[in-house]
């Protein structure tokens, strides 16, 4: 691939969508979108990766229904979230 076609693709990736996103529902689920990977889940714990550091869900029977196109779904009883921030990640 020539380095034009490289520095396009570059382009084209960062402005596509990929922030992260946390949606909480009713304390009962939750949604998060741009995940690269799920380190583990169980009833009371579900940990996954994203670009800019991990997300812990804490809760009481977690389940994860779905790790499709980089979207996590987590059901339960949720009681605590946390976001561990990756070291030189600017969180604003």
């Amino acid at each position: 691939m020539s380095e034009v076609w490289k520095k396009l693709r570059e382009q084209a990736k960062a402005a596509t969508f990929t922030e992260v996103y946390v949606t909480v529902a009713g304390g009962r689920n939750v949604i998060i979108e741009n995940v690269t990977h799920v380190y583990e889940c169980n009833e009371i714990l579900a940990r996954v990766k994203t670009k800019e550091g991990d997300i812990f869900v804490w809760g009481e029977e977690l389940r994860m229904s779905s790790f499709k196109e980089g979207i996590v779904r987590i059901s339960g009883k949720i009681t605590s979230l946390e976001f561990e921030s990756k070291a030189g990640v600017k969180n604003d």
